[in-house]
């Protein structure tokens, strides 16, 4: 797994900072658009101004009930300040390189530490050897994926394998951990 320094990556509130001081006529807000027993999902949209009718630009998080000490009481409020953080990122609000925040940058460290685990369910969830193989193959993918558009690829050519067990780890986490590298 790759290493990095959490202290390179700004967070999201500096970023909020920054906004603000350019923008105090500004809007940012907030829709959870997917949420179940053990995830949320969080579209944030940034206005350069209150009255803008449409965002300058949008971001998207994820976040996953008890994936960290954060997240066992606040999952749904990481999510959202992730997302503001993503939006910010795509109107030029982080530093060259450093897409990710540092909120982001944390959580893939946690999931390099303990990869991502199964849902819990009544029934555990049985794959065959057909998509074990295919989720192996599909990560073998991932890890010489050269940018983003070759890792959204593999992410929607293989939805239904995200979450299929391979060697203590997923698609879905191999593609996570992609995808900040690649930021």
């Amino acid at each position: 797994m790759a290493k990095f320094d959490l202290e390179t990556y700004e967070t999201v509130e500096s970023r909020l900072v920054k906004f603000w001081q350019d923008h105090p006529n500004g809007r940012v807000f907030t829709e959870l658009v997917f949420h179940d027993e053990r995830r949320f999902i969080v579209r944030a949209e940034i206005y350069f101004d209150k009255d803008d009718l449409n965002p300058t630009a949008t971001g998207y998080a994820e976040e996953i009930v008890g994936a960290s000490p954060v997240n066992r009481t606040s999952a749904l409020e990481n999510g959202e300040t992730s997302s503001i953080g993503r939006a910010l990122a795509n109107c030029n609000y982080a530093s060259q390189g450093k897409r990710a925040s540092r909120e982001e940058m944390e959580k893939v460290q946690r999931y390099q530490d303990e990869p991502r685990k199964a849902p819990k369910s009544k029934e555990a969830k049985v794959y065959t050897p057909e998509q074990i193989t295919a989720a192996a193959l599909a990560i073998s993918e991932v890890q010489i994926a050269q940018n983003i558009t070759e890792a959204r690829r593999i992410w929607d050519t293989n939805k239904d394998l995200l979450d299929v067990p391979v060697n203590g780890t997923t698609l879905k986490d191999e593609l996570n951990t992609k995808a900040a590298q690649l930021q």
